[in-house]
């Protein structure tokens, strides 16, 4: 039984739950310490039980050499005796529960909130992959301007693949020109141009880094300027960003830096990373509950700027928060303009 086991299984006793259901995959990837793509359903009583479907049960009893697999039959057995759920627990399991249930999934979010050793590892491998393609990028801007955006993604996602990512930690957002004033857009068949925007990420074991790159593909004297301004707002947070330091305060120095400019950063600062690439907790002056970042947070910061139907300019990188400081986990070169 790994620490993560150890302590949901020491709330559930000081909380008085007998049995928790956690079906959300990300959870139980959290407490198996291992991805598994196929459907499961993790049961918490004396210890855990991992439910699969007969189809992968081999595999999982392979995989999962440390826990008791078994075959899934039926919700009403997964469900009998149940007074512990995730709050993301559609409505249509309801029926199996009794009344008198807890939710849990607050104290997961919590737990999930603080990396151990062996989850900064495989963030910082999926952090690495990521940056393999960033500066392929970097490195190849002159045959990349010949390129569409459907090409420059293809190209982006087979290098990620190609060292180890399970897939991308979302829908890659490779786009130029115009489309860069939107914070997330799609790929198309149009020819790069003007101005690159790339926000990607991989998957290692289950673990997602998170990064963006944009690139001044033309002498533009406004382009710079807003570029320079994102630039220096991401060291600004910088030198804010460690153990102690309030969520909703370094999102607004950041927003009093910009001036008159802060009505073009429409995002929040940033978010944690980890099982999912958006988590637990949020870089917002929108919190109604603020947090204070601890040491063991991996959080992104990702000022931008979007001037409508006409450009935008984001950089992100990924951050491990320490006790005095941080360390920066994504590693691609920061282009100067």
């Amino acid at each position: 039984m790994n620490n993560r086991t150890k302590r949901f299984l020491k709330y559930m006793e000081d909380e008085g739950i007998k049995k928790a259901v956690i079906l959300k995959k990300e959870n139980i990837n959290y407490f198996l310490g291992k991805y598994f793509m196929s459907f499961s359903v993790l049961v918490f009583e004396e210890e855990p039980c991992l439910y699969v479907g007969k189809l992968d049960k081999d595999y999982a009893e392979e995989l999962f050499d440390f826990l008791e697999i078994r075959e899934f039959k039926s919700w009403e057995g997964i469900f009998k005796g149940c007074d512990g759920v995730e709050g993301e627990l559609p409505i249509s399991y309801l029926k199996y529960i009794d009344k008198d249930y807890k939710i849990v999934s607050e104290k997961i979010k919590e737990l999930r909130m603080i990396k151990d050793k062996e989850e900064i590892k495989l963030i910082k491998k999926a952090a690495e992959i990521s940056d393999k393609a960033i500066n392929y990028v970097s490195n190849n801007l002159e045959d990349i301007k010949n390129l569409n955006e459907y090409e420059l993604v293809a190209e982006i996602e087979y290098i990620m693949k190609k060292h180890g990512s399970i897939k991308p930690a979302f829908d890659s957002i490779v786009v130029s020109g115009k489309k860069t004033s939107f914070p997330h857009a799609l790929p198309t068949k149009d020819k790069i141009k003007d101005i690159l925007l790339i926000d990607i990420g991989a998957v290692y074991n289950g673990y997602c880094s998170d990064i963006t790159r944009t690139f001044l593909l033309k002498d533009d004297e406004e382009m710079r300027k807003i570029y320079n301004l994102v630039y220096e707002a991401k060291e600004l947070a910088e030198e804010h960003l460690k153990e102690g330091v309030s969520a909703k305060e370094i999102d607004n120095i950041v927003r009093a830096f910009f001036g008159d400019y802060e009505k073009l950063f429409i995002h929040s600062l940033g978010h944690g990373v980890g099982l999912e690439v958006h988590e637990e907790p949020r870089l917002s002056n929108k919190l109604k509950e603020d947090i204070i970042l601890k040491e063991g947070m991996v959080v992104t910061i990702e000022p931008g700027l979007y001037l409508k139907n006409r450009f935008g300019v984001r950089i992100e990188d990924l951050y491990l928060i320490k006790k005095n400081g941080f360390e920066r986990l994504s590693k691609a070169e920061i282009p100067i303009y």
